[in-house]
């Protein structure tokens, strides 16, 4: 097999032009079907410097030669999707047949070609796609009077070459191959596509939607009916999540606001090598941020993050190292290693992501600003929804010596991180851009996929409504790198995204058509899609008698269908999921739960997360079964009372505060301990009063009286000491069952002052009587002192 004409390319060879990228990358046999860059190019005159000299037949020329480089690349992408696909039906239709001569060899030869030439196929989407774009940009900033970008959005509509989903021929291949492992023993090379990611070895499904600002509140509104906003203390992680959330683990702020405001400063080098391969999903792809919430001179948490994605392993790894202000500029510009920060994190780790960062050439490139609120049951993540908006992304690069952006000596922009209220004033025209949808991440356990019903309320607001937009491998790295430098010529590829900004969100809730509501008026071409999925639904059963555990997976919830009303949508055919209703018999089926049925698959690959796949059951793809609804936790008047649940909803085993792992500040810990140490000091202070009456009674006037008080003192001692480590190891349970009793405790304090009170009076009144006795009021000093007398004389009575 001819190796793929995509395969990196040597080092001098990266700073080549988008045109000699195109002539390089091109895969011969299907080289004229390719869009003539060079032509269009040169359409545009851009050398041209006299005035005038861009005509109204000119612009027509140029138009023409745009639609047809279109509508031939459209054609012979969809000629080839379909060719494809004839293809792989024949081979399933040979897996079923009765004939006994089925030449494994040329099976598994003709199964690898297919593979190879959708990978082209998807290559040459995407780069086609990036040179429309790029070609268009270029006419609109040299020809600002004619702009061609809205022509461009209308006929990438009506052939939208860009949006084909490859899941369909994924899943037939996949489908295909584990036919050979299972009955011949082949192993494939399934060279995965770039809107492919197998997480088979992940705990968690990540799905990404864009959300218009005018449909946000009610999105808001209908996650909080089923999910409370997640607060966040004055620690929090990236579980303020991030992004790119998820993987966002453990950062730190000192805000209380539910709403964290996330700084992600994002390194790569003017080659833009990081961003490329992130996008593309070249295998060992890898990239590098510094992380922070809230604003520097906070002095928050910094940590730094380096991600690699093993596409042959399909699982990520990640390195996290924590970060002082005053050692990041040694560290990042300087390439040196403070020892501090060896001290601080794993040497190795460090010196890893110094190697990175020198090897390579990085530098920060770009920062990405915005605010996100988390919604999860506390202690529960099962679900956990998170929403991204006021999202800015900012040029931080110094890339051109001449005119940098940044301080190249400054591993940040010091006029946006300075006290002023609004740091935008300090950005100019081309330095920033303003993201104007809000993002939302679905993050859904596997486990529990696996276990529960269906989840009506997400079923409900991914497909049958208006309020939201799948965007498949939603990246805020790749959208911000995307937006500020696309023409730079460095910059390979373009998302397959891109293009939507220019589409409207706020569909009309009117024309949106729920999917469970497709009936016999629903148009042919798309009955034809379900029938196909019912045909590989058939294959994938028999393939299933002979290894139950093969399930294919699908990360995306697509499948949202507009239909009537709207005469001014003109979009893309979209594959039309199904949803098989859950009945009681199929909930007693062991393997067989109901399924969400969609036909798109994408992995959603974000920087913060590795986004993952998952289906259990169906034909192209399904969503797997979700809960419907969470436990809660419900007061009642007594134990045995009766109480009927509604569908789905458990009685808790546990309740959910005392979920997760215990988390008290210090200085709850510190005010027991200085309870404590304050009995420990009444103690010595008994102690020594006691001994002292003790060693005393022999020079004593009254000895007896002093054993007396030695014994109480001691008495007391022993209570204070003993009641100070009660106390201590009473206020300790208390606060690891977090329970909700009171702290404090008065019967200490009083037994000690009434035994202090008590000390006091038998002294006195003891020590009375026992001068009563010796005592002769009638001498000659008594009589010189008549209120002397009188004072005595009345003690010496009260106490008798």
């Amino acid at each position: 097999m001819p190796d793929s004409p995509q395969a990196p390319a040597a080092d001098s060879d990266k700073a080549m032009l988008f045109s000699s990228k195109l002539e390089h990358e091109t895969y011969a046999p299907w080289k004229e079907y390719y869009m003539n860059y060079n032509h269009l190019k040169k359409l545009l005159k851009e050398g041209v410097i006299l005035k005038n000299n861009w005509t109204e037949q000119d612009e027509q020329n140029f138009v023409s030669a745009l639609d047809s480089d279109l509508d031939k690349v459209f054609s012979f992408q969809a000629k080839k999707f379909d060719e494809l696909n004839d293809q792989l039906n024949v081979l399933q239709r040979q897996t079923t047949s009765a004939d006994k001569k089925f030449d494994v060899d040329q099976f598994s030869t003709k199964l690898e070609d297919i593979l190879h030439q959708a990978q082209e196929l998807e290559h040459f989407q995407r780069i086609n796609y990036t040179g429309f774009t790029k070609i268009v940009k270029k006419h609109d900033r040299i020809h600002s009077d004619y702009s061609v970008k809205p022509l461009l959005n209308v006929r990438l509509k009506n052939l939208p070459f860009h949006s084909e989903d490859y899941s369909p021929l994924l899943y037939k291949i996949g489908t295909l191959f584990q036919y050979l492992r299972d009955n011949y023993g082949v192993s494939e090379s399934l060279t995965k596509l770039s809107s492919f990611n197998d997480a088979s070895n992940t705990d968690f499904q990540s799905f990404k939607f864009w959300v218009h600002k005018d449909n946000l509140m009610e999105v808001k509104t209908m996650i909080l009916r089923h999910l409370p906003v997640l607060v966040y203390g004055n620690q929090h992680g990236d579980n303020a999540e991030d992004d790119d959330s998820g993987d966002d683990d453990d950062s730190a702020s000192n805000s209380n606001s539910n709403d964290l405001t996330i700084n992600c400063l994002y390194f790569d080098n003017d080659n833009f090598e990081l961003y490329n391969s992130k996008l593309t999903k070249i295998n060992n792809s890898r990239t590098l941020r510094i992380k922070w919430i809230g604003k520097l001179q906070d002095k928050p948490k910094i940590v730094m993050e380096k991600k690699q994605f093993d596409a042959n392993a399909h699982f990520s790894i990640d390195e996290k190292i924590s970060l002082k202000q005053k050692y990041i500029n040694q560290f990042v510009i300087n390439h040196q290693i403070p020892p501090k920060l060896e001290k601080i994190n794993d040497p190795a780790q460090v010196r890893d992501i110094a190697e990175f960062i020198q090897e390579n050439n990085l530098q920060p490139m770009l920062r990405t600003v915005y605010k996100r609120t988390a919604f999860q049951i506390p202690g529960d993540d099962k679900i956990r929804i998170v929403l991204d908006s006021d999202i800015t992304f900012i040029r931080e690069d110094a890339f051109d010596p001449q005119l940098p952006i940044r301080d190249p000596h400054q591993w940040h922009r010091t006029d946006i991180d300075s006290k002023s209220a609004n740091p935008l004033q300090y950005l100019r025209k081309g330095e920033y851009s303003q993201f104007p949808y809000t993002t939302m991440e679905i993050k859904i356990k596997k486990s529990v996929m696996n276990k529960s019903k269906s989840i009506n309320w997400i079923n409900d607001l991914i497909h049958n409504s208006h309020l939201v937009k799948e965007i498949p491998n939603f990246s805020k790295f790749i959208h911000g790198t995307a937006s500020l430098y696309t023409e730079d010529d460095k910059l390979d590829n373009i998302p397959l995204w891109f293009n939507e900004m220019e589409n409207d969100l706020t569909f009309n809730p009117e024309a949106y058509v729920p999917i469970k509501a497709l009936t016999e008026d629903t148009p042919e071409s798309q009955i034809e899609v379900i029938n196909d999925d019912d045909n590989i639904l058939k294959f994938k059963e028999m393939v299933n008698k002979t290894k139950d555990s093969y399930q294919p997976r699908s990360s995306s919830f697509s499948g949202s269908l507009l239909l009537g009303g709207d005469d001014n949508y003109d979009g893309p055919k979209t594959r039309i999921p199904r949803i098989q209703e859950i009945t009681e018999d199929e909930e007693e089926q062991p393997t067989t739960g109901a399924e969400l049925l969609t036909d798109e698959l994408s992995s959603s690959d974000d920087d913060d997360d590795d986004d993952y796949d998952n289906k259990r059951r169906g034909p192209l793809s399904k969503l797997l079964q979700l809960p419907s609804q969470f436990s809660k936790l419900i007061d009642v008047d007594s134990e045995d009372e009766e109480i009927e649940l509604p569908a789905g909803v458990s009685k808790p085993d546990s309740w959910i505060k005392n979920a997760g792992p215990i988390k008290v500040e210090p200085k709850v810990w510190l005010a027991n301990e200085r309870t404590f140490n304050r009995w420990l000091t009444v103690t010595s202070m008994l102690t020594t009063l006691t001994f002292v009456v003790y060693n005393s009674t022999d020079k004593s006037n009254f000895s007896k009286l002093s054993l007396v008080l030695a014994d109480v003192y001691f008495c007391l001692t022993l209570f204070a000491c003993g009641w100070g480590y009660y106390i201590y190891m009473k206020r300790r349970q208390i606060i690891l069952e977090r329970s909700s009793k009171h702290l404090d405790n008065v019967i200490g304090p009083l037994v000690v002052a009434v035994g202090l009170m008590g000390a006091l009076l038998i002294n006195f009144i003891g020590g009375w009587r026992s001068l009563s006795g010796t005592v002769d009021l009638e001498s000659a000093f008594y009589d010189a002192n008549p209120f002397h007398k009188s004072v005595q004389s009345y003690v010496i009575d009260m106490v008798n």
